[in-house]
Parts: C-alpha cells; structure tokens; sequence
C-alpha cells in the first residue's frame, strides 16, 4: 500500500486490466465483428465450421461464434482474462474451449478452419522474428485450405506527431489514466495505463500496466504470410468490403494456407 492508502500492483499486461476489460470495452459490438468476417468469408467463397480466436480476452470476440453454431475456441496469454471467458460462456450455456497460450508458440490439441486475430493482437509482436513464429504457428493450427483473418493497425498514419496523447474516464467503479505516444525511431506505439479500482471501506487498487504495438507496413506482413505457407487474399480497410489504399490506420488481411 502506498503513501495515499491506494494498494499498488504493477501487472502483466491485461492481468490487472482483466477486472474492468469488459466494462471499458462495452460499446464494441461483437456481434458486428463477427457480423464483418462472416462477410469476408462469403466474398471469398469459405465456409468454416471451426474456428479460432487468438489473443480472445474475455471471450467476447469468440462467443458470438459459438453461438452461430460454429466449434469455437480461444486463446489469450492472460489467464485472468481466460477465466472471464470461461464463466461468461457457461453463464450464457455456450460450448467453447478456452487455452492460455503465447502467439509465438502455438501449440493446441486440435486443427481449425479459420484463425481470427483482432484488436491489434499481432502489432504486440515486436520484431519480424516474433511475427514469422506467430504465422508459422497459425500456419500449424489450421486445417490445409484453411483461413486466417486478422486485424493491422498502422500507429504510425494514426499517431504521427510523437507528442504524449492523455485520456482518462472516471467512471463509479474504477478511474483509468491512458497515457500514449508514437515513437518514431523504434516504430513503436507505447501506451502507459493506470487504473484505479474501488473496492470496499473506500479503498481503491491501483494497477499500473505498460503496453507496446509496433507498426508493420502491410508489404512486409504479405511477405512473412507468404514466407510461412499463406497466401494472402485481400486487405481492406477494417469493416469495409473495398479494398484498402494507403492511408488507412485500420486494415483487415485476409491469408489462406496453402494444402502442404
């Protein structure tokens, strides 16, 4: 406890964050992601019946999934995160197999048709190195002929002057203090979050977190997918059907493994 009365924890990334994710993420709609990939999936003519959501969080990108009927299943390095998964699905009567798991290091029981990778899951992977392990292990994951959509973001064309970005919600049940900048030389977007959580006798937990997400050029991504066995099919600026110019800070791939 510190100096004020606030307890202080500093936390793996999403550990902490795990408590309020849901909370903080409530306008998302879910359903309309799963809504977007279904579309993709019909512009390029696959029909999964399994399908794998990386880096899930609190499962609210994979249930609407299972509740379409598809085999679902998660992944997330956070295992606070995963047993927030688990529970809302057996709140909501839902099948999905949840795993605790590393992008570079995929390694499941099972194959799926389609891997989803959303909420800039891949820009947490530092180097190409990182990358190539990741798509090397997706690669492994899938079913031959299966498809890998995920999401890029560009900090770069989102963030391009370097200055320090604050913003900052105090809402009844916790306060959170996102602080933000893009830096240009290590191309990298560093994101400094501390929240306050209440708790009983007027005590507030306090977590501090620390999170980097490199920016990617969508060339280099192609080349990598093509490097580990995919072949990539399209990009689109994210939730829209056209295909992507070069301006676009939020892009969606779509990649298919090829059958060796």
């Amino acid at each position: 406890m510190n100096k004020s009365g606030h307890k202080t924890k500093t936390a793996a990334p999403y550990e902490g964050f795990a408590a309020i994710y849901d909370q903080i993420m409530a306008g998302v709609d879910y359903e309309g992601w799963a809504d977007y990939v279904e579309s993709l999936l019909e512009r390029h003519g696959f029909k999964p019946g399994s399908v794998l959501d990386l880096a899930c969080g609190t499962g609210s990108s994979t249930l609407p999934f299972a509740a379409r009927g598809y085999q679902a299943g998660g992944v997330d390095l956070s295992e606070a995160m995963l047993r927030a998964a688990r529970d809302k699905a057996a709140a909501a009567g839902l099948t999905a197999d949840f795993f605790r798991g590393d992008l570079r290091s995929l390694k499941l029981p099972g194959r799926y048709d389609l891997a989803l990778l959303f909420q800039d899951g891949l820009n947490y992977l530092l180097s190409e190195k990182e990358l190539s392990l990741a798509f090397s292990g997706v690669f492994d994951l899938l079913h031959p002929g299966g498809f890998f959509i995920f999401d890029l973001t560009r900090p770069s064309l989102r963030n391009q002057s370097g200055e320090l970005s604050i913003y900052w919600a105090d809402e009844k049940e916790y306060t959170l203090i996102w602080e933000s900048r893009f830096d240009k030389a290590a191309e990298t977007w560093e994101l400094s979050l501390t929240v306050f959580i209440k708790e009983k006798e007027g005590l507030y937990r306090k977590i501090q977190e620390q999170h980097r997400e490199r920016d990617y050029a969508p060339e280099t991504v192609k080349e990598l997918l093509n490097r580990a066995g995919f072949t990539p099919l399209g990009i689109y600026p994210t939730f829209r059907l056209h295909p992507a110019g070069s301006s676009e800070p939020k892009l969606t791939l779509v990649a298919r493994r090829e059958t060796q």
